[in-house]
């Protein structure tokens, strides 16, 4: 019984809820030009991409990861760069859990990206080959969404983020050898502008 009367109070709360929003949201979107409604067709405006210093920006990060073996900056173009970190030491063993060695390079690269905050980061997670093709590819996806919450959780916005892994599809190396499949363990960031 109880059931039955709650869940009537709440077809009652709920249906001139709906009603006043629907009519609400009608008189907002009401604007009339000799009879007929008005609607904007006007993009919002397009962040300039000039605006974003590359070649400051890939400074930054170049003095930033100084420290990091093995880590890569490369050469910006008119609207975008690419870095790349190693991540062999980065995580546990099959496993998205940070380590420290990753944590580290991560901080320090934080002042640089939030200085920048025009600047998209897409972060790819890549593996090595050992493992089947489908584990690691949900690995490294779990791993570039780890790095992802790890510098959402250090103040870079969620909106300026996306996401992805490849597996072990983009080897840089040879996987038949321990030197190459430690190169193959990486997180890359693509940043571009913020649309």
């Amino acid at each position: 019984m109880l059931n039955t009367t709650s869940a009537r109070l709440r077809k009652h709360l709920l249906l001139p809820l709906c009603l006043g929003a629907a009519l609400l949201s009608a008189c907002a979107s009401q604007g009339t030009t000799g009879g007929t409604t008005s609607t904007s067709t006007t993009a919002p405006a397009a962040r300039p991409v000039h605006s974003i210093d590359w070649p400051g920006l890939r400074q930054g990060l170049d003095k930033a990861l100084g420290n990091v073996a093995g880590a890569e900056v490369g050469a910006p173009t008119e609207s975008s760069l690419h870095l790349r970190i190693p991540v062999s030491d980065g995580f546990s063993s099959a496993s998205v859990e940070l380590r420290a060695p990753l944590a580290r390079a991560l901080d320090t690269l934080i002042p640089t990206l939030n200085a920048y905050p025009d600047v998209a980061i897409h972060i790819v997670g890549h593996t090595d080959s050992v493992g089947s093709e489908m584990y690691n590819l949900q690995l490294s996806i779990g791993r570039s969404e780890a790095v992802m919450e790890y510098l959402r959780t250090r103040g870079i916005a969620l909106d300026r983020m996306s996401a992805d892994g490849k597996g072990e599809a983009e080897s840089i190396a040879d996987n038949s050898r321990e030197a190459g499949r430690a190169r193959n363990r990486r997180v890359e960031f693509f940043l571009r502008p913020l649309e």
